[in-house]
């Protein structure tokens, strides 16, 4: 092996070492020509900076008032406004690009051509200032790219919803105004920018339009009229209904508490005839009852009585039966012969009828009659019609 050989490493690092004082001594020079034109720039309240490096592609956000330093040539300064700012739409914004202003125009759902004069009232979001300069780039491009393009589009169909006899409404326009507003800021939301508030200060329509709106607007008046009148009679006529129903609210609870007095004095009533009722059946049940207790006991003294008589008229039956009856009959018979008129007539000749004689059975049928069922007595006299019986004269 050669003892003289010398390793190439050697060599290596005296140019490593070369290199490094060359980048050094080029960064010294640099920055000694840098720091003669270093410059600085004021960033106001309402202003938000964004710095972009261009050796090393880096940027950083300055969201604050004062003064920041760079350098002209490595890095590039861009300063954005962040205060709300207006966007006019207007017939009287003119320029050399809008001659006769820029308004907008728009059509209705019913055919109608209006035009409108519109204020939009914006804001940059300073957080997405960064998002602003790469997504749109430097200056205020974002104002025309972003803010009048979206604001004329949206506005344009929310405000084409309304009909021609519909502006003059404020309500329905604040509506439209709100819904416009809603829908562009969810457009503008990931593109760093803010809609405040969007102003509609005139509309203009055509003369036909106006006087048939005009003409419109008279006939609503002319409705409102009546809806007020009506309005005022339905009033009236609560009014009344009310009062009516307190009247007869009042007469309904009169006539209550009459039935309620009514209905309490029947029940009274009700009550005394039921406890005269009550006393009246206890003292005919009584009363019945000392009836029928007399009436019993009379029943059973008649009962006694008849029994008694019917066995006295049994025992004259049994008593009758006998010589004893026959002496009775014939008492009875002697007293009706002494009660009879015997009468006799004097007779001239045998077997010759005569006037007399025909008077002489007369007296005899007047004569009250005798009962043959009984035998005579013994001292009984009979008198024939032909033979003239004994004369027991003195």
């Amino acid at each position: 092996m050669d003892k003289d050989f010398k390793p190439k490493v050697t060599h290596y690092h005296i140019y490593r070492k070369a290199i490094i004082a060359a980048i050094i001594l080029s960064i010294i020079a640099g920055g000694i020509y840098g720091g003669k034109n270093l410059s600085w720039k004021q960033i106001a309240a309402d202003e938000v900076a964004v710095v972009v490096n261009n050796l090393t592609g880096g940027i950083k956000l300055i969201n604050r008032a004062g003064a920041i330093l760079y350098y002209p040539f490595v890095q590039d300064i861009y300063i954005l406004d962040k205060r709300e700012q207006v966007l006019k739409m207007m017939a009287s914004e003119i320029d050399e690009r809008h001659p006769q202003g820029s308004p907008l125009m728009i059509k209705t759902k019913d055919g109608g051509d209006v035009v409108l004069d519109l204020q939009i009232q914006y804001m940059l979001k300073p957080e997405l200032a960064v998002h602003v300069i790469q997504n749109t780039g430097a200056g205020n491009i974002y104002k025309q790219k972003w803010i009048y393009d979206y604001t004329r589009t949206i506005c344009y169909y929310c405000f084409g919803e309304l009909t021609i006899d519909e502006f003059p409404i404020s309500s329905k326009r604040d509506v439209k105004l709100q819904k416009a507003r809603e829908e562009i800021n969810t457009m503008l939301d990931t593109h760093g920018l803010f809609i405040t508030s969007i102003n509609l200060s005139d509309y203009r329509y055509y003369r036909e339009y106006a006087e048939k709106i005009q003409e419109r607007r008279l006939a609503d008046k002319e409705v409102e009229e009546q809806k007020t009148r009506a309005s005022a009679a339905k009033e009236n006529q609560r009014k009344v209904v009310v009062e009516e129903t307190k009247k007869l609210e009042v007469e309904v609870a009169r006539f209550r508490g009459e039935c309620d007095k009514r209905i309490m004095d029947a029940r009274g009533s009700a009550e005394a005839k039921k406890q005269d009722a009550e006393a009246y059946l206890i003292r005919a049940r009584f009363e019945a009852d000392a009836e029928f207790e007399r009436l019993a006991k009379e029943a059973t003294a008649i009962l006694a009585t008849v029994k008694t008589e019917a066995e006295g008229t049994l025992l004259l039956r049994k008593a009758l039966e006998g010589e004893g009856g026959r002496t009775l009959v014939r008492l009875e018979y002697a007293k009706r012969l002494k009660q009879a008129i015997i009468r006799s007539t004097p007779i001239i000749r045998q077997g010759v009828e005569t006037p007399q004689s025909i008077q002489r059975f007369k007296y005899i049928e007047d004569a009250p009659k005798i009962d043959y069922m009984f035998p005579e007595p013994p001292d009984a006299v009979l008198v024939s019609p032909m033979k003239p019986g004994p004369d027991k004269s003195p």
